[in-house]
């Protein structure tokens, strides 16, 4: 894979004028560049032949990944703690910025760069497509593909500012949450994966509450979903997460 690594490295380099890098020797490092320089790159037209090289890296990469099926839990809601890259569902929810276009920040390991960094630059242009370059309302869910992702689709729902945690930010999570929920089950969608909402420290407990009551109050009159699954990366998320299971 690495002679793949070095020509699309090659090519979104020679694509626009980029500070003078030098090719990193490990392939560790390489990797790291490519993903960089993907997700700063616009969401633009891109030469049908690199989306499939860089599918061919990533279909490589899913290969060699630990995948967690959602078949795996036992209970109808249960709490994982691992990448929401790495499951094996019906639908991820990524909660996305207004454009649905992705985080631009080179590296970021924030879920939705991760999502669009492993699902591929086609889910950014797809992305682009279908907001046209405008702003989505808070709350708002749109549905794609997986791409390369083990999820068969991806609920993207624009997040609210989650700077100042207010009466009204919480309802508008309420709404992700739901919305997010709705349009997995009008697409015949009954399993899903939803992730945890990164907020400051002192906030992490009320958010952590609203998320799973808000999950909890769905599926009491719900028959629809076979499995729920909330997902954390971290073990402090878990456990303040484990608290409203």
């Amino acid at each position: 894979m690495e002679t793949l690594v070095n020509e699309l490295i090659k090519y979104f380099l020679d694509e626009k004028d980029h500070p003078k890098i030098e090719m990193p020797s490990s392939y560790v490092n390489k990797r790291e560049l490519l993903r960089g320089l993907i997700n700063v790159r616009p969401a633009t037209y891109l030469d049908e032949e690199i989306i499939k090289k860089e599918d061919m890296l990533l279909q490589s990469e899913l290969k060699e990944k630990n995948i967690k099926d959602v078949n795996d839990f036992t209970d109808r809601l249960s709490i994982w703690q691992g990448s929401i890259t790495e499951i094996k569902v019906g639908a991820i929810v990524n909660f996305a910025t207004p454009k649905l276009t992705g985080c631009f920040k080179p590296n970021h390991n924030c879920i939705d760069n991760n999502i669009h960094s492993n699902a591929g630059i086609a889910l950014r242009l797809k992305c682009k497509e279908i907001s046209k370059g405008n702003d989505i309302e808070v709350s708002k869910v749109v549905l794609t593909e997986g791409y390369n992702l083990p999820c068969e689709y991806i609920i993207h729902t624009v997040k609210p500012n989650i700077d100042d945690i207010n009466e009204e930010i919480i309802e508008e999570i309420k709404d992700c949450i739901i919305n997010s929920l709705d349009l997995a089950k009008n697409n015949n969608i009954d399993t899903i994966c939803i992730p945890n909402l990164t907020v400051k420290t002192e906030d992490k407990d009320i958010v952590a509450k609203v998320i799973m009551n808000t999950i909890k109050d769905y599926l009491k009159d719900d028959t629809f979903f076979k499995k729920v699954v909330l997902n954390v990366l971290t073990l402090d998320s878990y456990n303040i997460y484990s608290k409203y299971i």
